[in-house]
């Protein structure tokens, strides 16, 4: 299966509490072993159970590709030195790189692939250069749909992407250019537009909150390039 649906302690907001990339996935502790094995099964990647600064919304801290991992100025040592050791036993070459800014909820400002990213217009423009250079790719600021979230109203991979039904054409296309794939509109978890909270995707898979519709899903599906 390419799609499972799933809940974290009955929360649907699964993009909240992770990361997904096609190399790993960073996850908040504490699931259960059966969630665990859906996220491995449909992502299959490795998982990395952690928390940053302390809290378990970890997809809201850290943002990245394959290349890097993007985490607070503010992590934890322990957090930083415990991500860095579980890729190096895992035979994953990543970088995670903590970010200084008077921002941090890089999960949600932040919306890339291994081709391109765009980040919120809440960071300056040497910072949005910067970001580019740890991720290896080339980074424009901007909006989607009028909301500076970039990464909380949109989700992207290697195949495709999905974003808040309010983006415009214009930003479909821009979007398109940027990611070097077919972005479409769409909701999860029952009508729910900030489809990046919703969910955990990469080239493999997607794992989508547990309420979200038998046609949203058949809509994520076709724009993440599974049907």
């Amino acid at each position: 299966m390419h799609i499972e649906r799933l809940d974290f302690e009955n929360s649907p907001y699964l993009g909240v509490y992770g990361f997904a990339s096609d190399r790993v996935v960073l996850l908040r502790e504490g699931l259960g072993e059966k969630k665990l094995d859906v996220i491995r099964d449909v992502l299959k990647v490795p998982i990395i159970e952690t928390s940053v600064m302390k809290s378990r919304i970890v997809g809201i801290f850290t943002a990245g590709n394959s290349n890097a991992i993007i985490v607070p100025w503010y992590i934890w040592d322990t957090e930083l030195e415990h991500i860095q050791n579980s890729l190096r036993e895992l035979g994953i070459d990543m970088e995670v790189v903590p970010f200084k800014s008077r921002l941090t909820a890089f999960g949600n400002l932040i919306l890339a692939n291994d081709r391109g990213a765009l980040v919120s217009k809440e960071f300056t423009r040497e910072e949005a250069k910067k970001i580019g250079e740890i991720l290896g790719i080339e980074a424009e600021r901007g909006v989607i749909a009028d909301y500076t979230a970039v990464g909380s109203v949109g989700v992207v991979t290697n195949r495709g992407g999905l974003v808040h039904p309010e983006a415009t054409d214009e930003e479909l296309e821009w979007l398109r250019d940027l990611f070097k794939v077919d972005v479409y509109v769409g909701t999860a978890n029952m009508g729910v537009p900030f489809v990046g909270s919703c969910m955990l995707a990469n080239s493999h898979g997607v794992v989508v909150g547990h309420l979200t519709t038998g046609p949203e899903i058949v809509k994520i599906e076709e724009a993440l390039g599974f049907l």
